[in-house]
């Protein structure tokens, strides 16, 4: 199956934006499919060809010409894009997989690495953070997912998502323009990312990794009444069991700690109207006193959150970007916001819910799925969470020593002793 129609597409400020991270992270985001017996490899392939109708930017390579950036299409067959790795070693080829680099310049924008051994596979997925964010990718997932099951069910359907808009701006233009006035003024707290504390690592760019922390189910069943009945969010009570073990590790008095939040909160029904980047940040600031007790970091750390979903922070920073990149000359536009940008040496996303049933490939049962974000690059250092058939994966990609990696597996026990259990 070749795909050979040569066409361009509009780089988005965000897919410009993930492009600008490359000197913090290697801006791809990851995710690992365990599955309860062999996919079909030709229909994954049909699948993944067909995807390509609805979102050609995994088949394009991306051009930077000193006057606009743009996605180029390319030659590519899906041998390109899937392969697979036969093995009875299936864990040990994970953590060679889940760190591979798609090629930003030559494409394509999309991995897939089928892990056989002789009763099941595991998909290890790729894909260019500057194309989508997590939830971009997820929707990606199951659009790919969706069309597998169909061809199993109809070897001659045809899907049709109808996508259309990957910019900020689908989000901006559901305010008013008081709203907008509000959010040009508002604080993007960008001056709060870097108050000099930096998580204690040697790091080494030529050693990537993956470190995962499972929760069981019953202690995230345990963790949801406890949000329930203390009426706070699973969002709340992670990040004020971060803070805390970070206060162990750093003995630091003071973290202002930036949380990606998905800006397709301000469309209507949550649903962005292509595959691609909307997130942004909101700092979770609960001052220098943290508490005495879990108890009282939580309600610190609600009511920073609260505060913040109130206001328009989060929001100042898009638009200033689309107005940077709209208004100015590339060149201009990308140097400005180099100098203007804080990248978090701390940080902590929480990935959301792994839909089981959107997730789903006729025939082949998904026993686990996590998602992971980009490898980061000493000094940053970032928690991700993904939740998949109730249970908790935390993750920690990161490029450094063999010393790191125990450090980070230390640390993510640290966390998980912090979380609400039962006693």
């Amino acid at each position: 199956m070749l795909m050979t129609d040569v066409k361009r597409y509009k780089a988005e400020t965000w897919d410009i934006m993930q492009f600008m991270f490359e000197k913090f992270n290697d801006h791809q985001l990851h995710c690992v499919i365990e599955l309860d017996s062999h996919i079909d490899e030709n229909c994954l392939k049909k699948a993944v060809y067909m995807s390509t109708w609805e979102f050609p930017l995994v088949i394009c390579k991306f051009v930077e010409k000193k006057s606009s950036p743009y996605w180029q299409s390319c030659k590519f067959t899906t041998d390109d894009i899937v392969r697979i790795i036969e093995t009875e070693k299936v864990h040990e080829e994970i953590e060679k997989c889940i760190v591979l680099k798609t090629d930003t310049f030559k494409g394509p924008q999309l991995r897939i690495n089928i892990i056989r051994s002789s009763t099941r596979d595991c998909l290890c997925i790729i894909i260019n953070h500057m194309l989508c964010d997590a939830a971009g990718f997820k929707d990606y997932l199951y659009m790919l997912s969706s069309i597998y099951s169909n061809l199993k069910d109809n070897p001659g359907y045809t899907p049709n998502f109808q996508m259309s808009s990957r910019s900020a701006k689908q989000v901006l233009d559901n305010f008013s323009d008081l709203d907008k006035v509000k959010i040009f003024f508002s604080s993007s707290q960008v001056s709060k990312y870097n108050g000099g504390i930096y998580f204690p690592l040697e790091g080494d760019n030529n050693n990537p990794f993956v470190v995962i922390h499972k929760i069981t189910k019953d202690r995230v069943r345990f963790i949801k009444k406890y949000a329930k009945e203390s009426k706070t969010t699973i969002n709340d009570i992670v990040i004020a069991s971060y803070i805390r073990a970070l206060q162990k590790e750093l003995h630091c008095s003071h973290i202002a700690l930036p949380c990606p939040v998905d800006l397709r909160r301000y469309i209507p029904e949550k649903k962005a109207q292509g595959i691609c980047n909307l997130t942004s940040n909101m700092v979770c600031d609960i001052g220098k006193d943290i508490g005495e007790n879990y108890k009282e970091t939580l309600l610190k750390v609600k009511k920073s959150m609260e505060h913040e979903k109130k206001s328009f922070s989060c929001l100042n920073g898009p638009m200033m970007l689309e107005i940077i990149f709209s208004l100015l000359p590339y060149k201009f536009a990308k140097s400005l916001v180099c100098k203007l940008f804080h990248n978090p040496p701390i940080a902590m996303t929480n990935i959301g819910i792994i839909d089981k049933e959107k997730l789903s490939f006729y025939g082949a049962g998904v026993k686990d799925a996590y998602m992971n974000g980009s490898i980061k690059y000493n000094p940053y250092f970032q928690v991700a969470l993904t939740t998949f058939d109730d249970e908790f994966t935390f993750s920690v990609n990161f490029c450094g020593t063999q010393k790191d990696r125990q450090k980070i597996q230390s640390f993510l026990q640290t966390l998980d002793d912090e979380l609400p259990k039962l006693i």
